[in-house]
């Protein structure tokens, strides 16, 4: 373990990584600011520890602070200029990228569990994509075709729920990507992972691909009047979340692509980014759970 974590050390990043977490999110959903600065304060507090400890370098601070800075500015359309506008969405997205494939500078991973001699990593990067991503989702657009209200919202997540399912684990299975059996990690590590999956995956990567991608993509193809421009956008973000899962092959990829579209058409019918996130969840969670990855 790095000595630069002590014992408390590994209790508190729990509670603040989690617990903010959370409540930064629900104050989010809710429009409930109490909740939504409770969940910064205690990030923040976090913060404070790891750029104490190192982890999070003080040379990157005035960085940091910039991609809040343009965050907010596009949440709270400060940028009126159109080309100022796309420069600043332009430099987001790349920030996040380089946020969410590591590659931003100053940041190291933190051990946050050690179970069978193999050492839990957070990285850092999280913690902001989580301050800079759910904010922006951009307001969804009302699906052709489908009127908003006219189903419960429940329902047709519960459907999409069983269909995603019952076809993504067989393809999953075909693939060789999955094999069947419980899970023989310790319980201390699943719930961790469970944790970290919910919150800072399914989370983050429904936030920016479904709640700004997919929207961005497919009001731009209506202004453009193509047809079958829902269509378009919903493919278009479900290939680029599946462009982004190339690192684990190609069969990957491409399950990771099919799950993406599953996930988008949630958003799309239910217009709640909260069950494209439990969707996400759901089949990670059983992942994890009931099947094992095969040794690569």
């Amino acid at each position: 373990m790095d000595s630069r974590i002590t014992s408390t050390m590994l209790m508190l990043p729990v509670t603040l990584l989690w617990g903010g977490g959370l409540l930064f999110w629900v104050g989010l959903l809710s429009g409930r600011r109490t909740l939504l600065f409770s969940g910064g304060i205690l990030l923040g507090l976090l913060c404070v520890m790891l750029i104490d400890a190192g982890y999070i370098h003080l040379a990157v601070l005035p960085m940091v602070v910039g991609i809040f800075v343009l965050a907010w500015a596009l949440a709270t359309n400060r940028l009126s200029n159109p080309a100022v506008r796309s420069v600043g969405w332009f430099i987001y997205v790349l920030v996040v990228l380089l946020l969410g494939f590591r590659r931003f500078p100053g940041l190291e991973s933190v051990p946050l569990l050690e179970t069978d001699g193999r050492t839990f990593l957070f990285p850092p990067e999280k913690i902001i994509l989580l301050g800079i991503v759910p904010p922006l989702v951009l307001a969804p657009v009302e699906p052709a075709g489908w009127r908003w209200g006219a189903e419960r919202p429940g329902a047709t997540f519960a459907r999409l729920l069983a269909v995603t399912l019952l076809t993504l684990v067989p393809v999953a299975w075909l693939l060789g990507e999955v094999q069947p059996g419980w899970t023989t990690m310790p319980a201390a590590k699943w719930i961790v992972e469970l944790a970290y999956n919910v919150t800072f995956v399914c989370l983050l990567e429904e936030s920016f691909f479904r709640g700004i991608v997919q929207t961005a993509l497919i009001r731009w193809a209506r202004q453009r009047c193509w047809p079958g421009a829902d269509g378009l956008g919903l493919l278009g973000a479900s290939a680029l979340f599946g462009a982004v899962h190339l690192g684990g092959g190609v069969a990957f990829a491409s399950l990771a692509t099919l799950a993406g579209f599953s996930y988008g058409m949630t958003y799309y019918l239910t217009a709640r980014i909260h069950y494209a996130v439990l969707l996400h969840f759901a089949v990670n969670a059983v992942h994890l759970l009931v099947f094992e990855s095969p040794t690569r």
